[in-house]
């Protein structure tokens, strides 16, 4: 089914920037330990996600243990095992990529301290080693990217071509942001994903895999960039090349950075599937639970909504990253 203005409109209805409501009510008589490890601080998102995770801490009377893994695994099993020295109450992380969490997060099971993921999800046979994760749907996000991409081009009769610029090796929203973007798209007529490359999260990146794919292909009509920063940098190439992004080549990318707001409320991208990084409220929540040994959910979602350049307008005044 084809997405109506109308269910645009329906699905923005009450939705906006700011974190969920939270009360942090619950009798706590110190303070709780939350050992946080970080993946980096690679972009905008990142760093809106950090700020939301420290400012919500104070206001659940907890007590923040903060690294920066600055986007190496050894660093962040290096301050997981550290956590677990400390013997704080709960150990909280991002994985930088799937697999190769087992051994720490085994040892942080052995000693008693409950884990929650953040952001990404691991690729462990072992749910037991993690209590609950909050995150998006990273499938759900690449499904509404190729859904209102592919709405540009209903009534084309020829074949589309679009590219996809893929986030880093091994992390979990590259992986699933892929296969729901082109499992969408292969059920859409004459729409193809022709080429890819891949990327880090980065402006930079993004700019130079937009370079590859134009050295490879003259016919791109569309580019899927799976985060707002390597789409802006897609964008600024194009711009070079004499290709009029957002015109001449449609671009949508996740996230809704303050930054990717502005380029599609600026017509420079077409669509932006939002991935809120205002978690910081919901993983306190999920630590205090854990803490009082109330149930707790397995996985968190957050929300999510798509903005096209008018919606991206309204919500640039409120734009809180």
């Amino acid at each position: 089914m084809e997405l109506s203005t109308a269910a645009l409109i329906s699905t923005a209805a009450g939705c906006r920037s700011a974190e969920p409501e939270s009360a942090f009510t619950k009798p706590i008589n110190k303070k709780i330990v939350l050992g946080f490890s970080q993946v980096g601080a690679e972009g905008g998102w990142r760093l809106a996600n950090t700020k939301s995770i420290k400012e919500a801490a104070p206001l659940a009377n907890v007590q923040l243990r903060f690294t920066d893994a600055q986007g190496k695994q050894e660093n962040q099993i290096s301050h997981i095992q550290s956590f677990i020295d400390e013997r704080v109450d709960v150990i909280a992380f991002s994985p930088i990529i799937e697999k190769g969490w087992d051994a720490v997060l085994h040892r942080a099971k052995a000693a008693g301290i409950p884990v929650v993921l953040t952001d990404r999800l691991i690729d462990s046979p072992d749910t037991s080693l993690f209590t609950s994760s909050i995150g998006a749907d990273f499938i759900a996000e690449g499904n509404l990217a190729a859904l209102y991409l592919s709405q540009d081009y209903a009534d084309r009769g020829t074949q589309v071509n679009v590219v996809e610029i893929q986030g880093a090796a091994g992390a979990a929203p590259t992986k699933q942001r892929a296969e729901g973007f082109l499992e969408a798209l292969n059920r859409k007529p004459r729409m193809r994903l022709v080429d890819k490359e891949p990327g880090d999260w980065t402006k930079a990146s993004g700019a130079k895999a937009m370079r590859k794919l134009l050295d490879r292909r003259s016919d791109i009509d569309a580019v899927f960039a799976q985060n707002d920063d390597m789409g802006l940098g897609a964008a600024e190439v194009l711009e070079e090349e004499g290709i009029k992004p957002g015109t001449d080549v449609r671009i949508v990318t996740v996230d809704a950075t303050k930054a990717g707001m502005t380029a599609l409320a600026a017509g420079q991208l077409n669509y932006i599937v939002e991935c809120s990084p205002l978690i910081g409220r919901q993983l306190m929540d999920v630590v205090v639970d854990i803490y009082l040994g109330a149930s707790v959910s397995k996985r968190v979602l957050s929300k999510k909504i798509v903005f096209d350049q008018g919606m991206a307008q309204e919500a640039l005044p409120d734009r809180v990253y």
